[in-house]
């Protein structure tokens, strides 16, 4: 603090000053030419009209004329731990002007439990992009339903005590909580006493019960997919975050309605809520969601507000991070124009971590445990016949997790006819069986399952990628395509693979516990978009077809899903019986 006090008044001189750039002061929203702004130990000490004063011979001066000098921008909601591995995640976003990221450790926490959460904090440490960690909620988020691995109240207590963590993770099951669980309520209060944020997750939550989760202290919400939504979110106080991610792209539907509406947007953050390695290839990360904004819109300057500003406040770090003023982290980003939001430069602390769309971070990431490699807990031994559902009847009724659209599904009851004591998917009528395996207590146990409106003429597609049970779950249509299928991530440790006709046709190896690869981000990118494209030519009508079936375990959306206990109906949170009759 005592330099940075001498510094602003030249005491003792700087070691960097840029100047000549436009200053986008996202606290009076105004963008400002001659200012300069000089930094002593990666904080910012001086902005003003002229800063003589600071400079010394030792002192670095950066030109940025004909440039904005914009303040590191921040995805304030979002997910690294899956696909590729977090540092990899995490450099793929530097050249974007991602200079901080608010993140749940979900996937390591899923597959480790508190040990998973921990390599994670070492993992993240190692970049100098800022993570602000928030402790996972997903372990498990519904024990009723769920198979996940655990943390203890202990666990979470240590956890939140990490310097390194900010808050709790989005409450998915917001159901326990309007339901006054015990356990729910103890986690919170831990986080309240300590004066920590808790990110919310209300989707589907309206009037009495989105009430009740934000008299309970859940501060913001994510899951705005329409108008209405967002309004009333931002009515009861919530910190509203619009989406437009891999997963999920919201901005369309909520943003520009309120745009029109006139409503005030300060309380709007613009996240990503994930990113996957492909889609940061080929659109970019927070600049491209300030461009989409800017496109639906919303000025450029209240865009970049939404990802600087916005965030930092919500989440206690105004005094760190979000805006170029004084006793703030010199991280910016350097921009050729404002509108289409081109990133020339990134800087972290005052130094230069990526130019002209290239990471220039040479550290190296931690090694993980050796025995997180290959620890899905099975054994690569299923066979064609471990796949058939018995049917004593000839016919039966069974429940079937209807596609709405990539992340909803409908309950459907089909008739189906059973051949050789068996019940069987049918490849021409799109209605595929869904296998669920058990990571977690080295059995082979399978819940089965069905589902209509994929679209694809697979014999089967398997991942270990899926929300949140991050456990081998095989679709398809052929038993002994499945069988294959599984075996072969197994053996490979995870991941995702197609297999036809007794053939892989194509894969992507995820072996640190079936959540992410350990090869460069942009090559877990280019097997992304094999598997997607491949699917699609196979008839998925989706965008992005294996985001859909990751979605089938994830138990608060609507309306039947699958975890390894069965099949689960959401609204009730109960498992109910594959057959319906």
């Amino acid at each position: 603090m005592q330099r940075l006090i001498r510094g602003a008044m030249g005491e003792i001189k700087a070691d960097l000053i840029i100047t000549g750039g436009k200053l986008v002061n996202v606290y009076s929203g105004e963008i400002l030419d001659g200012m300069e702004i000089a930094v002593i130990d990666g904080r910012i000490c001086y902005v003003g009209p002229s800063a003589p004063h600071a400079r010394g011979e030792a002192t670095e001066i950066l030109d940025a004329r004909g440039m904005y000098v914009s303040p590191g921008f921040i995805d304030g909601h979002t997910h690294i731990g899956h696909y590729a591995r977090p540092f990899e995640n995490l450099q793929s976003f530097l050249p974007h002007g991602t200079t901080a990221v608010v993140a749940s450790c979900d996937e390591l926490s899923s597959a480790f439990g508190y040990r998973g959460l921990k390599s994670y904090l070492d993992e993240v440490e190692r970049h100098p992009l800022r993570v602000y960690t928030l402790v996972s909620m997903v372990a498990p988020q519904d024990p009723q339903l769920c198979n996940t691995a655990t943390f203890t109240d202990a666990e979470i207590a240590e956890a939140l005590a990490d310097p390194r963590v900010l808050g709790m993770g989005e409450i998915v099951s917001w159901l326990r909580l309007a339901q006054c669980d015990e356990e729910i309520l103890n986690r919170l209060e831990l986080a309240h006493r300590n004066g920590q944020i808790i990110h919310g997750h209300t989707a589907g939550a309206r009037d009495q019960k989105l009430c009740a989760i934000a008299a309970a202290g859940i501060s913001s919400c994510h899951e705005p997919i329409r108008f209405e939504e967002a309004l009333e979110r931002l009515r009861l106080g919530y910190w509203t975050m619009l989406r437009e991610g891999s997963l999920r792209q919201d901005l369309a539907a909520t943003l520009t309605p309120l745009i029109e509406r006139g409503v005030n947007l300060q309380r709007v953050i613009l996240v990503t809520d994930s990113m996957s390695p492909d889609d940061v290839e080929e659109r970019g990360h927070m600049d491209h969601v300030v461009r989409r904004a800017i496109a639906l819109g919303m000025s450029p300057m209240q865009s970049i507000q939404s990802v600087t500003l916005n965030p930092a406040t919500y989440s206690g770090l105004e005094q760190e991070i979000g805006g170029i003023a004084p006793g703030r982290f010199a991280d910016f980003v350097l921009l050729d124009d404002l509108e289409g939001c081109r990133v020339r430069e990134v800087m972290i602390g005052g130094k230069i971590v990526a130019r002209d769309g290239s990471s220039l971070v040479r550290s190296t990431p931690c090694d993980l445990p050796s025995d997180m490699l290959h620890a899905l807990g099975l054994r690569p031994v299923m066979t064609a016949e471990m796949f058939k559902i018995p049917c004593v009847k000839t016919s039966a009724k069974v429940r079937v997790m209807e596609l709405v659209n990539s992340t909803i599904t409908a309950e459907r009851i089909i008739e189906l006819k059973a051949f050789e004591g068996a019940i069987a998917a049918d490849r021409e009528r799109d209605l595929l069986k869904v296998a669920m395996f058990d990571r977690h207590h080295g059995s082979n146990k399978i819940a089965f399952g069905f589902l209509h409106g994929f679209g694809a003429k697979v014999g089967a597609v398997g991942l270990t990628t899926n929300l949140d049970e991050n456990a081998p779950m095989i679709i398809g249509s052929d038993d002994a395509d499945m069988a294959l299928c599984a075996n072969f991530l197994i053996n490979a440790g995870g991941g995702m693979a197609i297999v036809e006709r007794g053939r892989v046709l194509d894969k992507i190896e995820f072996p640190l516990g079936g959540i992410f690869s350990l090869e460069p981000w942009r090559t877990v990118g280019s097997g992304l978009r094999r598997i997607q494209a491949r699917l699609k030519e196979m008839g998925s009508p989706f965008d992005k077809p294996i985001f859909a079936l990751s979605f089938l375990p994830f138990v608060t959306l609507p309306a039947l899903r699958i975890t390894v206990r069965g099949l689960v109906n959401a609204k009730e949170r109960m498992i109910v019986s594959l057959f319906a009759d």
